[in-house]
């Protein structure tokens, strides 16, 4: 992030609760501001409520209740401009947004695929 520009999130959404801890701790160390969900839904209600503050949308695909590409088709309807970036351990299930993140990934992966879609949005 650069210096001098208003602090936007990044919100995480998973149902894996060790997986949302270890994205957090990694984004969280690259110095990005982190808001964690426990699925679509509960992604969907905070987004609505804080859409101003949200920057990025890393969502797992595979999730109950709302999947990761209902919410993400969701939150687009919303906000058409939200970089989305997918997180999934089933290769080829999200060949749209900014593309997917295959779990299990390293933490310099997931905090490099970041940089460059907020980079992307920013240009």
């Amino acid at each position: 992030m650069q210096v001098g520009e208003p602090t936007r999130a990044i919100l995480v959404v998973d149902d894996n609760a060790s997986i949302r801890r270890l994205v957090k701790a990694f984004l969280e160390a690259a110095g990005y501001t982190v808001i964690i969900a426990v699925d679509g839904e509960a992604a969907l209600d905070f987004f609505m409520r804080n859409r101003p503050a949200i920057a990025l949308l890393l969502t797992d695909v595979e999730m109950p209740r709302m999947n990761g590409l209902d919410l993400a088709d969701r939150v687009l309807e919303l906000e058409g401009n939200l970089p989305v970036l997918f997180m999934s351990g089933t290769t080829g299930r999200a060949d749209r947004g900014y593309g997917c993140v295959a779990k299990p990934f390293r933490g310099a992966e997931l905090v490099a695929r970041v940089e460059v879609v907020l980079q992307q949005q920013a240009a």
